[in-house]
């Protein structure tokens, strides 16, 4: 009987181990951007590839009605839902009440701008890790987003 219990216990093991492999659920390098991340077996499905990422991000003052987070699955854009009564404007970007948009960094010759995307597809891959520091307006109210965007980090 103990020799039974011993030998399911085994096989339910090396099942689960082999699940776990095929998924893709054993990780050995992570990484913040999807597309660096090794797996053993065969990788998640879901379509993130993104070898860049923005990271760091930060919102000074948070407001409640708006919603500024980091999608980091193809790249690195920003993604803004704009709950509040006013316009928001971010890096010559208008953000209007109830709009939800993505937005992807865009390199100038005196700082950065924001391009808004149809999908989370960033374009722009910096050649070093930049800190990108954008001041934003909402109503009359001065709103602070900075983050870094990752050179590739992995190739």
């Amino acid at each position: 009987m103990e020799q039974k219990r011993h030998a399911r216990s085994v096989v339910t093991t090396v099942v689960m181990l082999l699940v776990l492999w095929l998924s893709g659920c054993i990780t050995v390098k992570d990484s913040p951007a999807p597309g660096c991340i090794e797996y053993v077996g065969f990788p998640a499905a879901g379509g993130c590839s993104g070898k860049t990422a923005i990271l760091d991000l930060s919102v000074e003052p948070e407001e409640a009605c708006l919603d500024i987070t980091a999608n980091n699955c193809n790249g690195g854009v920003l993604e803004i839902h704009n709950e509040c009564d006013e316009t928001f404007t971010l890096g010559g970007v208008p953000i209007g009440p109830g709009d939800y948009v993505s937005l992807d960094v865009v390199k100038e010759d005196d700082g950065f701008s924001l391009v808004e995307v149809s999908s989370n597809f960033s374009e722009y891959i910096p050649q070093v890790d930049e800190k990108i520091e954008l001041v934003g307006v909402l109503g009359s109210r001065e709103i602070w987003v900075r983050f870094t965007k990752t050179r590739q980090l992995c190739e």
